[in-house]
């Protein structure tokens, strides 16, 4: 059977996968030695990282056991790369390229391998990449490999094709436009990101997208789609010298791009005033949603925070439940992420309640996130004699995310998607093993960017009410 997805994951599966991109990709970044092409984890796995001469990095991990080979190419092609004229090329060109070329429909080429192969064919956008992925069996890793290059470094486009895919698209923003905290979330990326290209909305604008020819869209395509702004990740049981062999045979004949010249990035976000905004949509609830401006991806500041975040908002206690002591029935869902990209970070909270609710909410919250400051989360917080009884919030977290890092191990897709945009948009000057960063966090750690980004942070504030 050939799997279809939709390829614009759904917010809660799209902050997962950020969450693990955060929690996976640092961990392997102090394996990578310059000289070697073997990379020892560990937990004594070896995988392989090597370059290819236009400057395409690759990553294997070979042995792994999955019945299954997983190979993701991603580009360093996001939102952030597009401006008002341009929101929604991003989106157009990930439909395109996986859809409607038409190298890839002559004879049904595609379809063709999809259906001898059953592979998962998929493709995913965000702020900072784009990556295509397929998961097959391990003999058709060389026929897919050649199709991935096929798909995207060559744009073969006709205007009849992009019309019709530009009426997909539309469909699925109105679908989008109906789903209040994609809604929400966007809404809050554009206030707090009001003057960079992180305030734009992942899936595009649907009037830039209506008015986009072929050729504007191939102008676009041609500033980014290089060998040396990408990178592949291959994640199964496989042969690696085979494998190395094939993918220089394939992948080496491609021209590098010119080098990028990366303009300052200073996020609005950083000047943000408090603000609350209001919007009515066909819901059965209310929503209430914050943002505040969080660390970027290479920041130091985006370990400890990932920590408070997963203690505050996860797990079988979560401490931010704790803002509503003695009122259990003020909201019915709620929950807290951090979401972390190259230039600049996000905190993003959702709660559900009724309208009526809202205001009391809001002061509790406000009031609870000014207390994280002070608050002990270890043990160590405590003399000796206190401890008894005493919930270790610190020690908790800690155990979490290194039960999260193990469990993505039953995910290669999520794994190599995480692999690929570390190679990408890490800082190759630092070395960090994420799991050691954790462990070595403490309470002031947490109190200080508890009280950096969420005691003087200026939240961004969005109700969305239902319609009357």
């Amino acid at each position: 059977m050939v799997k279809k997805f939709n390829s614009k994951p759904g917010f809660i599966s799209r902050v997962r996968i950020l969450i693990l991109i955060l929690l996976l990709s640092p961990l392997y970044s102090n394996f990578f030695d310059p000289g070697e092409n073997c990379i020892y984890s560990e937990t004594g796995r070896t995988e392989i990282y090597f370059p290819l001469a236009n400057g395409l990095k690759v990553y294997l991990w070979p042995n792994f056991n999955s019945p299954l080979s997983t190979i993701v190419l991603a580009v360093k092609a996001g939102t952030v790369e597009e401006n008002q004229e341009t929101n929604g090329y991003l989106h157009l060109l990930e439909h395109c390229l996986l859809f409607r070329q038409n190298h890839l429909l002559i004879e049904k080429q595609l379809f063709s391998t999809i259906r001898n192969t059953g592979m998962y064919y998929n493709a995913h956008t965000d702020q900072d990449i784009m990556s295509f992925e397929v998961c097959l069996e391990e003999k058709n890793l060389e026929e897919a490999l050649t199709l991935l290059k096929d798909i995207v470094f060559s744009f073969e486009l006709t205007e009849e094709a992009l019309e019709k895919e530009k009426i997909v698209i539309c469909q699925e923003i109105k679908e989008i436009e109906r789903d209040p905290l994609k809604v929400g979330l966007t809404k809050i990326y554009s206030s707090i990101f009001s003057s960079s290209s992180y305030g734009l909305p992942v899936y595009g604008q649907e009037k830039v997208i209506s008015q986009t020819t072929v050729s504007g869209l191939r102008d676009f395509y041609q500033k980014l789609f290089y060998p040396n702004n990408s990178a592949l990740v291959i994640i199964g049981n496989f042969n690696p010298n085979k494998i190395k062999e094939v993918i220089n045979r394939i992948y080496s004949d491609l021209k590098p791009g010119p080098v990028k010249v990366k303009p300052a990035f200073v996020p609005s976000g950083s000047a943000v005033k408090y603000s609350q905004l209001e919007m009515r949509m066909k819901i059965p609830k209310t929503y209430l949603l914050a943002g505040w401006l969080g660390p970027s991806y290479n920041q130091p500041d985006a370990v400890p925070l990932e920590l408070l975040v997963e203690i505050l908002g996860r797990g079988i206690n979560p401490l931010l439940y704790g803002a509503f002591a003695g009122y259990p029935e003020l909201v019915s869902s709620l929950s807290l992420h951090y979401l972390s990209h190259e230039k600049a970070g996000l905190i993003f909270l959702s709660a559900v309640t009724s309208e009526n609710n809202v205001s009391t909410i809001k002061r509790l919250l406000q009031n609870f996130f000014l207390t994280l400051a002070e608050i002990n989360y270890g043990l160590d917080d405590y003399p000796p004699g206190q401890q008894y009884l005493i919930i270790d919030f610190l020690q908790g977290g800690k155990n979490r995310i290194k039960w999260l890092a193990e469990k993505s191990l039953e995910e290669p897709i999520l794994l190599g998607r995480a692999l690929a945009k570390h190679l990408l948009i890490a800082d190759e000057s630092k070395s960090l093993n994420y799991l050691a960063a954790i462990g070595s966090q403490n309470s002031s750690d947490l109190r200080r960017v508890a009280r950096e980004y969420l005691g003087k942070g200026k939240p961004v504030w969005l109700i969305i009410k239902p319609e009357k």
